[in-house]
């Protein structure tokens, strides 16, 4: 929620000492950064990052889900053969 005021250095949460000076130096520089526009080439640059690892995690799920069907598969496949065995035993 945005209020529209900011507390100083020092003021709010008491004296921040050493931690406070580099935690203000790291929300300045974020904010300095958030500000900044990115150029074409780097905007494209991290959507070809983004979209390859969006394809690498698509890939993954695959593999995993084709690992699981097959695992079900053997796992059916072994109960049915154990109810056809105890039915012939009967």
């Amino acid at each position: 929620m945005e209020t529209g005021r900011h507390p100083e250095p020092g003021e709010g949460w008491g004296e921040l000492g050493e931690d406070g000076a580099r935690l203000q130096s790291l929300l300045e520089l974020v904010r300095r950064e958030h500000l900044t526009e990115l150029s074409p080439e780097r905007r494209d640059q991290i959507r070809a990052r983004v979209l390859e690892r969006l394809e690498r995690y698509e890939v993954q799920r695959r593999r995993r889900r084709a690992i699981l069907a097959a695992a079900s598969a053997v796992a059916l496949a072994g109960l049915a053969l154990t109810l056809v065995i105890r039915a012939r035993a009967d």
